[in-house]
């Protein structure tokens, strides 16, 4: 039975915030070494799965199902990935100096932009995702999972 890649990719987004939430209570009750662990396995999770699998395999897809590759909209979603991942890595560095003030900006800086990348994601791109990958994201879904498996 071939997965449902929107449901799959909208359910990491909730995982993710999830590993996000563990991360800034870790940070919240001063478990700094819960707090480092649980933010690189967030980032881990969400740079090297779900963005990976999004540039890699859906936005092409998507791209060429739009009709070309300079599509407006992965361009701004590819953008939104690599800044997110300057705040992640200022957040690790928050945590690094025990500095809880600035962890928490930072959260609610990339909580915000999380928000609306997401949101832009699961309306404009991932309704269309079966119908424009090959295979209808079943390999996708496959990478998706095998990463949370070995992540969680």
């Amino acid at each position: 039975m071939a997965h449902d890649i929107a449901n799959i990719l909208q359910q990491d987004h909730e995982r993710l915030d999830r590993m996000l939430e563990d991360a800034a209570q870790a940070v919240q009750d001063a478990r700094w070494e819960e707090a480092t662990k649980t933010l690189e396995s967030f980032r881990r999770g969400i740079v090297e799965g779900h963005m990976a699998v999004e540039e890699s395999l859906l936005f092409p897809a998507f791209e060429a199902w739009e009709g070309g590759e300079d599509h407006a909209l992965t361009a701004l979603l590819r953008k939104g990935h690599r800044d997110l991942q300057v705040f992640f890595s200022e957040m690790a560095d928050a945590i690094t100096a025990h500095d809880a003030e600035e962890f928490g900006d930072l959260l609610s800086t990339v909580q915000t932009i999380l928000k609306q990348h997401d949101a832009k994601e699961e309306s404009e791109v991932y309704p269309h995702l079966a119908e424009a990958v090959a295979d209808g994201g079943e390999l996708a879904a496959k990478r998706l999972l095998a990463g949370q498996e070995q992540g969680s």
